[in-house]
């Protein structure tokens, strides 16, 4: 299969899924209301919207060029591939402080044979009531309408090298993802990846073994 035709990024994924690594981001639940209890699998879905949409958008969006050997085959096997990480014990996470949660996900990290996770989203109560009204992309009557809302989740980096402010991830229907600190956008099809000062590890922030 000719892959010359993706992105280099979605090429170094692709590689990766391809040798059976898993990829998605590792996501903290630090509210136990019982509210929270059906929100949250369904903020986790919808999030998993935003994701799979800007994957295959890439595709979508494949330059006139590059159309005669463009196929979806990779991206089908680059979503077969994503798996979320659920942190949900509410004996650890139960109204967790950000500090807390950060020092599980640094630890967690070194546990594992590969460090490549860099962050880690929250959703605590302010994140859970932010996504209530929020669908899926494929149901969203505001994306239909060419209405765009902005949600936020928090973000956080694992061995952060400087003090600074969490990062803070906004999501506009049908799920485009940016910093709120405005550095620069997310990529297309790598919604809700930190940013980093290197492509190189861009992929890092979400990509398991």
């Amino acid at each position: 299969m000719n892959l010359s035709w993706l992105p280099w990024r979605t090429q170094r994924l692709h590689a990766a899924v391809r040798s059976k690594a898993t990829w998605g981001y590792v996501i903290y639940r630090t509210t136990y209301t019982p509210q929270s209890d059906t929100a949250f699998s369904q903020i986790v879905d919808i999030l998993n919207s935003y994701i799979k949409h800007e994957l295959f958008s890439e595709y979508a969006s494949t330059p006139k060029s590059k159309l005669h050997c463009a196929e979806p085959t990779p991206y089908h096997e680059i979503w077969a591939q994503h798996r979320p990480v659920i942190m949900a014990d509410p004996a650890q996470f139960d109204e967790a402080s950000i500090d807390s949660i950060r020092a599980h996900f640094e630890s967690w990290v070194n546990s594992r044979e590969k460090r490549n996770h860099t962050t880690c989203i929250v959703i605590d109560d302010e994140s859970l009531r932010a996504f209530l009204d929020a669908q899926p992309t494929e149901k969203s009557e505001s994306d239909r309408m060419g209405i765009r809302s902005i949600r936020y989740v928090k973000v956080l980096t694992a061995f952060p090298e400087i003090d600074e402010y969490d990062s803070f991830m906004g999501a506009e229907y049908p799920g485009e993802w940016s910093d709120k600190r405005g550095i620069h956008p997310i990529p297309r099809g790598k919604e809700m990846t930190a940013c980093s000062e290197s492509d190189d590890d861009e992929y890092d922030s979400f990509l398991g073994g």
